[in-house]
């Protein structure tokens, strides 16, 4: 087996997020008199960074900008983290990379007080060696992100990781990173045919599909 550590995005790779963040947007707008924006434009929050999503779905700027993305985060907290369903398959997955001894975790653009609280309250800690989110007071890009996962496992180069994603933003991360991306498409970001920009090992486009090609490396 050509990898040792496997780096799992969480939206959309992981779990169907999109109750606990569309509901995270329906909070932040509420409490700022913001029209309600319908689910399906919603979908374009799953994936870019936050602040990016509520300027280019708001126009938001300066004080208003971040009281948004502080109540969106909010509600993550203390709400969200409990509204998502993870994949058919994903835990079967994850046990399958376990038994081959791969190392895994998790690099995702949610606040890290939210993520440790989805292990916590879905009882994830077996399957993961290391979870990183978003820490406020040290912002991080994607790319910073997979280097730390990478640091706190020993023993692991680039070249015996691979980040598996749903979006152009972790193919982007993984390039800057100098690690192999496999890309997912039963997410919310790429579609089975979109062309993919950004190299990439495999176009998957079901969990069982995952743990196919993992079998078979």
């Amino acid at each position: 087996m050509k990898y040792k550590l496997v780096i799992f995005d969480f939206d959309g790779t992981l779990a169907d997020t999109s109750p606990g963040i569309f509901n995270s947007i329906r909070y932040s707008s509420s409490v700022l008199g913001m029209k309600v924006i319908p689910e399906e434009q919603m979908c374009s929050f799953i994936g870019p960074p936050l602040k990016n999503a509520y300027i280019d779905n708001f126009g938001l700027s300066g004080e208003t900008l971040e009281r948004a993305m502080q109540l969106h985060k909010e509600y993550g907290v203390s709400n969200g983290y409990k509204e998502l369903k993870f994949y058919d398959g994903i835990f079967d997955f994850l046990s399958q990379l376990k038994g081959m001894g791969i190392k895994t975790a998790i690099a995702t653009l949610k606040v890290q007080p939210t993520i440790n609280k989805i292990i916590e309250e879905f009882s994830c800690k077996e399957y993961f060696d290391i979870w990183k989110g978003v820490d406020l007071s040290s912002p991080m890009t994607k790319a910073d992100m997979l280097r730390y996962c990478m640091k706190q496992i020993s023993d692991v180069s680039a070249e015996q990781t691979v980040l598996i994603g749903d979006s152009k933003f972790d193919a982007a991360g993984a390039e800057e990173a100098g690690i192999d991306f496999i890309a997912v498409t039963y997410g919310f970001g790429f579609s089975n045919s979109e062309k993919i920009d950004y190299p990439y090992v495999a176009r998957i486009k079901t969990v069982g599909e995952l743990s196919d090609l993992f079998a078979v490396m």
